[in-house]
């Protein structure tokens, strides 16, 4: 049957982009066992971390949005492909961009406050914030993959992501030879996301070739002022946590808790305030979306109540 030929052809090179990661995580391996004792706990320590919004942002919009761009793909309707593809694009770029700067400023008070107890001392701690450090920068393109690699995907093209894993991890495998004699266990995050996003940008630079347009405009539009508001939201997040310093004492954990829940919480508060007065177009579909639910929640309370009430 030409029909499971064609599943078998597309599933071949699927599966072996699968052992890509896997070889990924085996050369690590492999690299980090030639360091310092415990400098391969300290990568997966900061890999664990920094993987939890790529779950949530990255792999979850990816997956949901495969069905329509298969969709449309499938019927020809390349305008709808690219529309939803922008959309998507755009939102986990709204969501990992200000994650990302967050991270990056209060990385030692979360790998303290998740790890740092028990034998997990300060030296730790520094190595494990140092490699997260590095991880972060690439976190929006580890995000944006799955999305780049499933709009291959939808168009029936599971060989380029394949290709471009191959060149990628070949860049990873370099890029930890030269760095870890240097650097040790930062080398292999900086390797890691030197080729994510290295990754990134060939998918993205060859699905545009392939689709001709991916609505480069909206999306540079948007990454312009998420980054804006993102940007000023870390400014004062900085500003607040070394404020909160004075005031605390960040040698216990409750002091370090209220540093990173503060300076953070109130950064994310500007930033939906920055993205409001830029008028960023992803926000307002977030502040629909979370009062659509909110407003749902109500309903079916209401309902339960009136049913209640009845009985």
């Amino acid at each position: 049957n030409e029909h499971i030929k064609k599943i078998i052809r597309l599933m071949i090179p699927r599966t072996m982009g699968i052992a890509v990661n896997q070889i990924n995580l085996l050369v690590i391996t492999i690299f980090a066992s030639t360091l310092a004792s415990g400098s391969l706990a300290v990568f997966n320590f900061a890999n664990n971390i920094q993987s939890f919004p790529l779950g949530i942002f990255g792999v979850s919009f990816a997956v949901a949005v495969f069905p329509t761009l298969s969709a449309y793909a499938s019927k020809g309707m390349n305008d709808k492909f690219v529309e939803n593809f922008s959309k998507t694009f755009r939102r986990i770029i709204f969501f990992i961009i200000p994650l990302s700067i967050f991270i990056l400023l209060l990385r030692a008070q979360l790998v303290r406050v998740i790890l740092g107890s028990g034998q997990f001392n300060w030296e730790d701690t520094v190595l494990t914030f140092e490699t997260l450090g590095f991880l972060t920068v690439s976190l929006f393109a580890q995000c944006l993959i799955p999305l780049l690699a499933r709009a291959f995907y939808a168009i029936h093209n599971t060989k380029i992501p394949f290709y471009v894993a191959l060149v990628s991890e070949a860049v990873n495998i370099i890029l930890v030879i030269l760095l870890i004699k240097n650097y040790a266990v930062s080398g292999l995050a900086i390797a890691f996301s030197t080729a994510s996003i290295l990754n990134m940008a060939l998918l993205f630079a060859i699905l545009r070739k392939k689709i001709g347009y991916l609505d480069e405009k909206k999306i540079l539009s948007s990454v312009f002022k998420v980054l804006l508001a993102a940007t000023i939201a870390g400014m004062v997040t900085q500003i607040l946590k070394y404020s909160i310093s004075f005031f605390t004492n960040i040698d216990t954990f409750l002091g370090i808790f209220a540093q990173l829940v503060i300076s953070g919480g109130v950064g994310i508060v500007i930033f939906l305030m920055m993205s409001y007065l830029l008028k960023i177009e992803e926000f307002f579909h977030f502040k629909n979306s979370i009062s659509k639910k909110l407003f749902r929640t109500r309903e079916q309370i209401n309902e339960i109540t009136e049913e209640t009430d009845g009985m």
